[in-house]
C-alpha cells in the first residue's frame, strides 16, 4: 500500500561514532553507515562515508524521511554531510509523533517488541565497538535491523492507526492512538529552502 502509493519514502538510521553525551555532539560526533530502505525499489542499502555520494539523488528526491529520534539525532549529524538541507523535506519522526500523542519518550526497543514483537540487534554502543574492531558488516546488518524495525512500525502505524508501548512498571499494554493521512502530512511537513535543490 504505501510502496506503490509513496515511491518517493526512505526509512533511515544511522551509525555514529563519537561523545554522545557532549552538548555538542552534532557537531562533534561522525556519521559511520548509514542504512535505508527505498520504497520505489523495495531495497535495503547501507552506506558508508565514501558511499554518501550515492544516496544523494535519492535523498534529493525524497518526499519523506522516516526515522525514530531523527529530527534531534539521525538527520542533523547526516545533514552535515550534503550541501543541501535535509531538514527541508517532510520527516515522519516515529518518537516525535509518539511524545505528541502521549507526553512519553520510551525507546525503539520497548515500543517495537510490544507493538510487533520484533527487537533490536544490538545498541549503539556495541555498534561503536564494532566500527572500531573494523567489524563493517556487522555493523551494517546491525544498523539495517534498525531500519526495518523502523520501517515495520511505520507500516503498521498508518496501516493499524495506532502503536503499542509498555506501562511503566511493564505490566500492561497500552495503546497510543496514531492517526495519519500520508498526503497530508506530506504536504503539511515539507519545507523548501533555497538549499533542498541544489
Amino acid at each position: 500500500m504505501i510502496k506503490s502509493k509513496f515511491p518517493h519514502i526512505l526509512v533511515f538510521d544511522i551509525e555514529t561514532i563519537g561523545n554522545i553525551s557532549s552538548p555538542n555532539f552534532v557537531d562533534e560526533m561522525e556519521l559511520t553507515v548509514v542504512g535505508v530502505y527505498h520504497y520505489a525499489r523495495d531495497e535495503y542499502q547501507t552506506y558508508f562515508l565514501d558511499e554518501l555520494p550515492q544516496l544523494e539523488a535519492d535523498l534529493k528526491q525524497a518526499e519523506l524521511l522516516v526515522g525514530f529520534n531523527n529530527d534531534h539525532f539521525d538527520t542533523p549529524i547526516l545533514n552535515k554531510y550534503y550541501s543541501f538541507d535535509l531538514h527541508s523535506i517532510a520527516s515522519f519522526d516515529i518518537l516525535r509523533e509518539f511524545r505528541a500523542k502521549t507526553g512519553k519518550r520510551i525507546g525503539l526497543d520497548a515500543i517495537a517488541g510490544m507493538t510487533l514483537g520484533e527487537y533490536k540487534s544490538g545498541s549503539g554502543s556495541n555498534a561503536m565497538n564494532l566500527y572500531e574492531e573494523g567489524k563493517l558488516q556487522e555493523l551494517a546488518d546491525y544498523c539495517l535491523n534498525d531500519v526495518k524495525l523502523t520501517r515495520n512500525l511505520f507500516e503498521y502505524c498508518i496501516s493499524k492507526g495506532h502503536l503499542v508501548y509498555p506501562s511503566r512498571d511493564g505490566w500492561l499494554r497500552l495503546k497510543a492512538d496514531m492517526i495519519y493521512d500520508i498526503d497530508e502530512f506530506i504536504e503539511k511537513n515539507t519545507h523548501k529552502s533555497q538549499y533542498s535543490l541544489l
